[in-house]
């Protein structure tokens, strides 16, 4: 059975899922044979996040002595730097306006750590019926910021866009209509004029991005 240590944004949404796909759960931890650590790491006006509540959850995990499944946002080596054998990371996608929905039904999975991985965690994962990319730690690390650092591109392109399109004479929510359609950009394309600095979940992966040396 699996238990959910955490008690932000992500954890909820992800418990949920596993319960409508059938996955057992236990709200226990001494009932469990597997363990997920999902809680945000608090995230400062300069990007910078603070991961002590998330080595507090994994120390507690660490204890039981069962396998661990990661699904914090955490910097790229991060998870290796915990020398913890049994342990994977799962790269988490949700976002605020949808989680529900992205939650049961991702796009895919991506997921770090050695290739064994315990037959319960084998049965969440296909339990959701999507792609599941089978990565080192660090490259499941990136994806998650990866994504993100492509979506606050694609904000820096839509104001420069619209802001040619106010110069031309033309309407930007006709064209962004256009770009929606198009199978190469998709209709969840961001779109919307604004500053991606104001996510603090952009901002914190372009710091990190920015303090790879």
């Amino acid at each position: 059975m699996i238990h959910f240590l955490g008690n932000s944004f992500a954890p909820k949404h992800l418990q949920a899922a596993a319960i409508k796909r059938g996955v057992s759960i236990t709200y226990e931890l001494s009932d469990a044979s597997l363990v997920f650590v999902s809680e945000d790491a608090p995230v400062a006006p300069d990007g910078t996040r603070d991961l002590s509540k998330i080595r507090t959850l994994l120390d507690i995990a660490r204890s039981t002595g069962m396998p661990i499944v990661l699904t914090s946002q955490v910097p790229p080596g991060f998870t290796r730097s915990l020398d913890i054998e049994r342990i994977w990371h799962q790269a988490e996608t949700l976002r605020i306006k949808d989680a529900t929905v992205r939650a049961m039904n991702p796009d895919y999975i991506a997921v770090g750590g050695e290739s064994n991985i315990p037959r319960e965690y084998a049965d969440y994962l296909l339990s959701f019926g999507c792609p599941i990319l089978r990565m080192s730690w660090e490259s499941a690390e990136m994806s998650k910021i990866a994504v993100n650092m492509m979506l606050a591109a694609q904000v820096d392109y839509t104001n420069m866009m619209s802001e040619a399109c106010r110069k031309a004479g033309a309407d930007w929510t006709h064209v962004s209509k256009a770009l929606h359609l198009d199978k190469r950009i998709g209709h969840e394309a961001y779109l919307t004029p604004g500053r991606w600095q104001d996510s603090l979940h952009l901002l914190r992966d372009w710091h990190t991005l920015k303090g790879l040396k």
